[in-house]
């Protein structure tokens, strides 16, 4: 009776359908000084509800066939979390901005961080960097504006700053400065949320700096450098990352 048993549960075993595995996670880290709309947080700040970062890291999870799985991370935190392996990726970097970067593997180029000038309609098309001079020029304080230095070194232009990204908009209709500098990220994020503001404001075909953003690796991660590249550039030639990064960046 047992070998009879036995020639019936055989057929079960092969024919019984396959338990699939939970897809490994893809341990995503997202800086929470990130602005939006590259990262955007709870009204408390412990948590990442939305943004770009999301909405990157659960395409690139999809297509590598993994589960996004985001970690928020302190400012400080971020190079050692990446660097030990406690994330798998951080994206929206780039090598310049970090000083751990030889330990880290870096993707291929995702999207462009693009700096422009913005300024009241009234204002007129500022095409080249000597159509600056003269003009007060509004920055946030503490960021590096290479492509402006050697305007403010010979007094031709007055360099103003303020603490924070929405500031800079008050110090235009103020008349307190004549243009400001702005990521093309934050200022269409804002624009979209503030149609009636932006109604004054123009955004002028000069760009101050254009820096390539990727993905940095930990070493640590299962996760191969060709493997994410690989899924990148799909996402690229599928047309998935244009799709996605239509709804941020600005559209001439």
């Amino acid at each position: 009776m047992a070998s009879l048993h036995k020639k019936w549960l055989l057929p079960l075993l092969l024919f019984s359908p396959l338990v699939q595995a939970e897809p490994s996670a893809l341990r995503i880290g997202v800086s929470d000084t990130d602005a939006a709309p590259i990262a955007v947080l709870s009204e408390d700040g412990a948590a990442l509800t939305g943004g770009l970062a999301r909405d990157l890291g659960t395409l690139l999870a999809d297509e590598m066939g993994m589960k996004p799985q985001f970690t928020l991370l302190a400012r400080r935190r971020v190079e050692p979390s990446i660097e030990t392996g406690k994330v798998d990726i951080i994206c929206n970097a780039n090598p310049d901005w970090y000083s751990n970067s030889a330990r880290l593997g870096w993707s291929h180029e995702i999207y462009p961080l693009v700096e422009r000038v913005l300024s009241l309609k009234s204002q007129p098309t500022i095409r080249q960097f000597d159509d600056l001079a003269g003009k007060r020029i509004g920055t946030i304080h503490g960021y590096h504006y290479p492509a402006l230095e050697y305007l403010w070194a010979s007094n031709r232009s007055e360099r103003t700053t303020e603490a924070r990204f929405d500031l800079l908009f008050k110090s235009l209709e103020k008349r307190l400065s004549d243009a400001a500098v702005v990521t093309e990220l934050t200022y269409v994020w804002w624009a979209r949320g503030h149609a009636q503001e932006a109604a004054n404001f123009r955004i002028h075909p000069l760009v101050v700096s254009s820096q390539p953003t990727m993905c940095a690796l930990s070493l640590h991660s299962p996760i191969k450098l060709d493997a994410l590249n690989r899924a990148i550039e799909r996402l690229h030639k599928s047309g998935r990352l244009k799709t996605l990064m239509s709804r941020y960046l600005w559209q001439e």
